[in-house]
């Protein structure tokens, strides 16, 4: 296929799971480095409300990463 081996491609959909986790989760620890700094009641439920819908979601990408590198997950690698 395309003379692409197996390793390469799983390679490929580790490091874009890799990614797309680390650029999502850079939203998520902003807000949580600015939580603190915030001293109004109002400005900390806004924040919290724009992290709300994306919080699962980057738990999503950091589970496929751990899955696939985790040393008990044989179809990645070559046999």
């Amino acid at each position: 296929m395309f003379g692409l081996e197996l390793s390469f491609i799983w390679a490929g959909i580790i490091a874009l799971a890799v990614l797309i986790y680390v650029i999502l989760d850079g939203f998520d620890l902003g807000v949580g480095l600015l939580f603190p700094l915030s001293k109004d009641e109002g400005e900390r439920d806004v924040m919290m409300n724009s992290v709300a819908p994306i919080w699962d979601g980057n738990e999503t990408w950091l589970v496929l990463a751990a899955a696939v590198c985790s040393p008990s997950s044989r179809w990645p690698m070559p046999r």
